[in-house]
């Protein structure tokens, strides 16, 4: 559901090659158990995608420094809207951050519920905190505009990933922009293959822990 690529993914191409599609590109899918029964048509199953459409979309924004704005990838209201409407269908993205003074966080389901932290209690990101606004946050170089490392699957009506874009302070203003590379992927239930990709629900591994 959530993956900021390291090596050997990094060393394999560049960002298409880290893409599923139909055969022979990776193309098995599993979504877990730990899915809610609002996904039940994927919920413990397995997938084969069929057909790809790669689609491409840009975000920039023009925030104060030592501000923030949360960024809904969702289709509500006000949202990005870049998840798809049916069933059988799952989005891949991948986003890139073009150079800039800002860092981006990673939450879900609501703009409080931060998914990376650490084990210790107080060890979770908060803005108003000067050490750990950085926690978990995702650099322009840890994912880089024109090859991207933070990938994030959507189905529809999941809840939201929240993009939490921040300008660091003693900027006077930043400018992020964000580039999304969605690959719609249209789905068909195999049995259970021999290799395949797990598609976790966040409550997996979102929390400290």
């Amino acid at each position: 559901m959530y993956e900021l690529l390291t090596t050997p993914a990094i060393e394999r191409a560049q960002w298409k090659s880290r893409l599923h599609g139909p055969k022979p590109a990776p193309s098995n899918l599993y979504f877990t158990k730990a899915w809610p029964d609002g996904h039940k048509w994927a919920k413990g199953k397995y997938w084969e995608i069929v057909e790809t459409a790669p689609v491409f979309y840009e975000k920039g924004y023009v925030i104060p420094g030592d501000d923030f704005i949360d960024l809904d990838l969702s289709n509500a209201t006000g949202g990005v809207k870049l998840f798809p409407e049916a069933e059988g269908v799952v989005y891949e993205i991948l986003v890139g951050l073009k150079p800039g003074n800002y860092q981006v966080g990673v939450y879900i389901p609501g703009p409080s519920d931060y998914l990376l932290a650490l084990g210790d209690s107080p060890m979770y990101p908060d803005l108003a905190d000067p050490e750990r606004r950085y926690l978990g946050a995702i650099t322009t170089t840890d994912s880089p505009y024109d090859n991207p490392l933070l990938k994030l699957w959507a189905i529809a009506d999941m809840q939201p990933w929240i993009l939490k874009t921040y300008v660091l302070q003693g900027v006077t203003f930043g400018k992020p922009i964000l580039g999304f590379r969605v690959a719609k992927h249209r789905l068909v239930e195999i049995e259970k293959p021999e290799v395949f990709t797990s598609i976790k629900y966040f409550t997996e591994i979102k929390g400290t822990w």
